[in-house]
């Protein structure tokens, strides 16, 4: 059963391109982006609550913990594709000072002992470590950020866009001289507000990126066309689109729509006609600067 059929009071993504997904654990990490944004909810009775603005950004407040964070992310796409995800939320830290927002590029789950490289875009934002935590650190022993969601949320996230398009973004709240037992939740909208700026860029520059991969990755019509001339086994069926991508990116669309003219003994003599195409197009090794390099 599709989304909308399901909700029907939720509208129909306008599709994946450019679009953004974001997850915070708490609403009190959603308000300002609400704000900011101009989102509004679209989902208020539901288990996850879910935000949007209409124009390709959207936002799930999932709850407290890796397992939480990963089924709001499976939940926000089974409603809104979305071509690339960005965590915020609030950390420990143990050094960092209150109020340093951080980057994250590599992720620890402490409990698995699972790691996760988020990419390290040059936006020149201040970047760390994380550690992915079962319950509220209150030791700091490592000189790295500690939260409840990150690693769960990266995990479900790299499961449906490259790893590539996805980000994890923290906010230091507490750490050893200003501990979490003295921390009130009252001072997350301030926190997050006195970052606006590097949340609004990151924003912008997964939008810019996720619009580039998501042209890149569409099919064109003649991929459809192929279908219905040949019968393709769920492999080749990949690699077909995957051919036919490459055609795109070389700009050798025409070429494709007259090989896709003619007429083989079988889908292996057609994929082997494209491919051929495509080695003579190159030279040994080469790679079109159309193609996104992530």
């Amino acid at each position: 059963m599709n989304a909308t059929s399901e909700h029907p009071s939720l509208p129909a993504s306008g599709g994946s391109e450019g679009t953004v997904n974001l997850a915070v654990a708490h609403r009190l990490e959603a308000e300002r982006l609400i704000q900011w944004f101009g989102l509004s909810e679209i989902m208020p009775r539901e288990e996850f609550p879910c935000f949007e603005d209409g124009e390709g950004l959207s936002l799930v407040v999932t709850g407290s913990g890796a397992e939480r964070a990963a089924a709001g992310v499976r939940y926000l796409h089974g409603r809104r594709l979305g071509s690339a995800w960005l965590n915020i939320g609030i950390a420990g830290h143990g050094s960092a000072a209150v109020g340093t927002g951080l980057l994250i590029h590599r992720i620890a789950r402490r409990e698995t002992g699972k790691r996760f490289w988020p990419p390290a875009p040059g936006l020149k934002l201040p970047g760390g470590s994380l550690i992915t935590v079962s319950e509220a650190e209150t030791e700091y022993a490592e000189d790295a950020a500690y939260d409840m969601e990150a690693a769960g949320f990266f995990a479900a996230a790299s499961r449906l866009v490259t790893p590539d398009l996805i980000n994890v973004y923290k906010i230091i709240s507490d750490n050893p001289a200003h501990p979490l037992a003295g921390f009130r939740r009252g001072q997350v909208p301030s926190l997050f507000g006195a970052r606006e700026s590097e949340i609004r860029s990151l924003v912008a520059h997964l939008r810019e990126r996720g619009a580039r991969f998501a042209h890149w990755r569409s099919l064109p019509a003649e991929y459809r066309q192929l279908l219905e001339k040949y019968h393709f086994s769920v492999t080749r069926k990949a690699a077909l689109g995957k051919l036919c991508r490459r055609f795109t990116a070389l700009g050798m669309g025409p070429r494709l729509t007259v090989l896709v003219s003619k007429r083989y003994h079988s889908a292996g003599a057609l994929m082997a006609a494209l491919e051929g195409e495509l080695a003579g197009a190159l030279p040994v090794g080469g790679k079109d600067s159309n193609e996104p390099a992530f």
